[in-house]
């Protein structure tokens, strides 16, 4: 390999964008780091930013800090407020990383002089013909190409993902036994970036943000109780409605206009249509094939046959091959030719 071959690595100072400098480096690359300010006050943001540098300074690489907590502020945190307000439950991460995290990682890296740009993701890389495409990772407990079907092909043609290849648990071997011992029992960060505790009601809360109260409502029309607003609640949601009823009910439907929260047992949950908006295809002879894919709507243990149909240039219907229930507005369905990441879009609603 070109040891002249540099790129811009992302870093939060966990195990993984950190083994994955050391394994770019044992590769023959220059390694750059960025950390990205994106939410929290300084003193909440001190202690990934200090490990990220003390983990640069191990490897003897440069480090850089980007502050992008201004317009994070304003895109992500105001779309994941707003979806909420609607009704609708937001996928921040599938539209952060499009429009915030890999198009800084591309800034930056053309002012660094860096050919490629690298994450620490559990996704794999390959090539069908000539072009670039992403994979999910060997590891599929923690393969993450859902979170990142929006990422256009001008950035996957400069992406390296150094763990595609490799399970968490061969990671936390790998920094054990190179020096990283801190690194290798480091917890997982989970959930939503921006939020403590993971307790998105709490975050809203805070934010000012109030619903009003309003009626439950059986999918036969029954009025069966009083709900708390329905930024509270998420399709599929059965624990926290405050009901004592004879049966499990599960949330359905979320009316916006009327304030009301449809209750359905489990079975009525089931679709067979999606409508997603917005979407991406990272070629537009895979959406025209009009081949079988696999659609995911949920990041874990669910693939589902599907056929695509595109409506218009912002819409299109997806066709489940097999019904699937719990499916969210809001939420992203993600879409694959066997292990190849093709596309996705947002969940607009399901029948």
């Amino acid at each position: 390999m070109n040891t002249k071959n540099r790129v811009l690595l992302g870093m939060s100072g966990g195990v993984d964008s950190s083994m994955a400098a050391f394994l770019l480096q044992e590769q023959g690359y220059e390694v750059i780091g960025i950390t990205f300010l994106f939410s929290g006050a300084d003193d909440e943001n001190h202690h990934f930013i200090e490990d990220a540098k003390q983990l640069a300074s191990k490897l003897q690489i440069k480090h850089i800090v980007a502050d992008l907590r201004e317009e994070f502020e304003k895109k992500i945190i105001r779309y994941f407020i707003d979806e909420y307000l609607k009704g609708r439950t937001p996928f921040p991460c599938a539209y952060c990383n499009p429009e915030m995290k890999f198009k800084y990682l591309v800034e930056y890296a053309d002012r660094e002089g860096c050919e490629f740009i690298a994450t620490g993701h559990y996704v794999k890389l390959g090539f069908v013909g000539d072009k670039k495409y992403l994979f999910q990772g060997d590891d599929q407990d923690k393969d993450q190409t859902f979170f990142l079907w929006g990422l256009p092909r001008r950035i996957v043609d400069r992406l390296l993902f150094p763990l595609g290849e490799y399970r968490k648990n061969e990671i936390r071997r790998l920094a054990l036994e190179n020096g990283f011992e801190q690194l290798s029992v480091k917890k997982d960060s989970l959930g939503v970036c921006f939020i403590d505790g993971n307790d998105y009601r709490n975050f809203l809360e805070k934010r000012g943000i109030e619903s009003k109260p309003g009626n439950y409502i059986y999918h036969n029309g029954e009025i069966l109780g009083r709900h708390k607003g329905i930024t509270n609640y998420t399709i599929g949601q059965r624990r926290g409605l405050g009901l004592n009823l004879n049966f499990p009910v599960f949330v359905s439907e979320i009316r916006l206009d009327a304030n009301e929260i449809v209750l359905a047992k489990y079975d009525d949950l089931y679709r067979n249509k999606i409508l997603i908006k917005d979407y991406y295809f990272i070629d537009k002879e895979i959406v025209e094939s009009g081949k079988e894919l696999i659609v995911k709507v949920r990041y874990r243990l669910q693939e589902t046959p599907c056929r695509l149909h595109i409506l218009n240039e912002t819409r299109a219907e997806v066709e489940l091959l097999k019904s699937e229930a719990m499916i969210s507005p809001g939420q992203t369905a993600v879409f694959y030719d066997g292990d190849r990441l093709v596309g996705g879009g947002f969940i607009e609603s399901s029948e």
